[in-house]
């Protein structure tokens, strides 16, 4: 009997959790990503609410969005996962790339892929409540 409320019950919730989010109605954030900072900081996102990040690189180099805890942790919209690869994002100069994702609860940490960056300052932090 216990063995058959348990598979009804899984019956009723999974097609509520295997929905897809919203993407449409999903707000957009904008992450601008400048000469040796990336703005704003910290980023704050709720979590479990799917959300549309805008990446912008307003520099004249190339830049990578390194958060691998907090890309692995979110669910990414199908066709967006292949931008982050391994948790790395990167954009050429002028680029601009959206990535819609439903991020989990945590703190992270955001960084450039390259130590010169890093040390004059491109990092964040990404809060998610």
């Amino acid at each position: 009997m216990r063995v058959l409320l348990l598979l009804l019950l899984f019956l009723v919730t999974a097609p509520a959790l295997a929905q897809e989010p919203e993407w449409r109605t999903a707000p957009e954030y904008d992450v601008l990503m400048r000469s040796f900072a990336f703005e704003p900081d910290p980023i704050r996102l709720e979590a479990g609410r799917p959300v549309k990040l805008r990446f912008v690189n307003q520099g004249q180099a190339a830049f990578s969005f390194v958060a691998r805890g907090f890309f692995r942790a979110a669910r990414i919209r199908s066709g967006d996962a292949d931008a982050v690869r391994n948790g790395v994002l990167r954009l050429a100069p002028g680029e601009r790339r959206t990535i819609a994702l439903v991020p989990a609860r945590g703190r992270y940490r955001a960084r450039s892929n390259n130590l010169f960056h890093r040390l004059l300052g491109m990092s964040a932090s990404i809060i998610v409540e």
